[in-house]
């Protein structure tokens, strides 16, 4: 009776120690569920944190600002605060333009000619590979033409007193067969080597050279010199670097008609800015003039060293050597006084 029931006791035990099984797992991934929760909900708090500090400190600008327009010589000055806050930002909008279109145009060019040259490698590789296939092609004809000529020999030896000529003529029929084999397998791998590499992809671009991202950098620093001589009527560029590293509390551009006065001087320098077109041919030619005295540390920098460009040529000759018109030049180095944040648009 007892032997009987063992059994049956195991068969229910086992059940048992299954929902065990599952219970523990089942608690195991609660844990790891209830943990990944915890952390999603401290970063939520952080995430909510931070947004509470920046709508505080919105608040408080705008508090600021309020206070400001209260008082009609600070509203003045905060109107021509920002509207040269907006053309520092503006000039730098058109270097992030720029440092785009040129980097695009760079790229299609780089990936073009190291296509054209890794299609012009191949091409001459295949051609060598053709020209080996038909000259083994050609041994291979003419080790035939020897076969040929031992089994037309032998066909013509049909007399029991040839018995010796035909097995000579047979041995050497095996070696001219066994060469026309080695032949055959040598024409078959070098046509399997012109398949590979005729299959055989181009490398992944790796970037644009070290000229191409001069030239777009060069490109870059003859922009910001041609916004800086634009922009210096009234001391427009200037006054909008300063207003770019100050805050509002620090500055003051003086009494109401001053401050009414500055800004139409300000509007009349921004309607008065090149064209693109135009900006654009400015931009090419005074590029080929920096590229003249242009330094830099070591060959692989791609920024030039600041003291290349001391100061900044008022004009360029449209035609011929790039080279100044006159003695005229305004004593700034956009690179060391870092006009329009150009360091941060350059590539390196």
């Amino acid at each position: 009776m007892s032997t009987a029931a063992t059994p049956l006791l195991q068969r229910r035990q086992e059940p048992d120690e299954e929902q065990l099984l599952k219970l523990f797992w089942n608690r195991a991934e609660l844990k790891k569920e209830l943990a990944k929760l915890r952390r999603e909900k401290d970063k939520l708090i952080d995430q909510v944190r931070q947004q509470e500090a920046l709508s505080m400190r919105a608040q408080q600008r705008l508090e600021q600002l309020e206070g400001v327009l209260a008082d009609p010589l600070q509203a003045v000055n905060a109107v021509v605060y920002y509207q040269l806050r907006g053309v520092w930002q503006q000039c730098r909008k058109r270097l992030v333009r720029l440092a785009r279109e040129l980097a695009e145009r760079q790229q299609d060019r780089e990936e073009r000619f190291a296509r054209e040259q890794f299609e012009a490698a191949r091409d001459a590789d295949l051609a060598l590979i053709d020209h080996r296939i038909a000259d083994v092609e050609r041994r291979a004809r003419v080790v035939q033409t020897d076969l040929d000529a031992v089994e037309a020999r032998l066909g013509q030896l049909r007399a029991f007193w040839h018995c010796f000529r035909r097995r000579a003529l047979r041995d050497q029929r095996a070696a001219i067969r066994a060469a026309l084999d080695g032949l055959q397998v040598q024409i078959d791998r070098i046509r399997e080597d012109r398949r590979a590499r005729e299959a055989e992809p181009m490398s992944p671009f790796a970037g644009l050279g070290i000229d191409g991202r001069r030239n777009i950098n060069l490109a870059l620093i003859a922009m910001a010199q041609e916004m800086l001589i634009q922009f210096s009527d009234h001391d427009v560029a200037a006054l909008a670097r300063e207003a770019s590293i100050r805050g509002l509390a620090d500055v003051s551009y003086g009494n109401v008609e001053q401050c009414q006065m500055l800004g139409r001087n300000i509007e009349a320098v921004v309607n008065k800015a090149h064209t693109a077109e135009k900006m654009a041919s400015l931009i090419r030619r005074r590029a080929e003039f920096l590229r003249q005295t242009a330094q830099y540390r070591r060959e692989i920098d791609t920024i030039p060293v600041a003291g290349s460009f001391a100061s900044v040529p008022v004009c360029i000759q449209e035609t011929g050597e790039p080279r100044p018109v006159d003695a005229r030049a305004m004593p700034v180095n956009v690179l060391a006084e870092e006009y329009w944040d150009v360091y941060s648009v350059l590539l390196n």
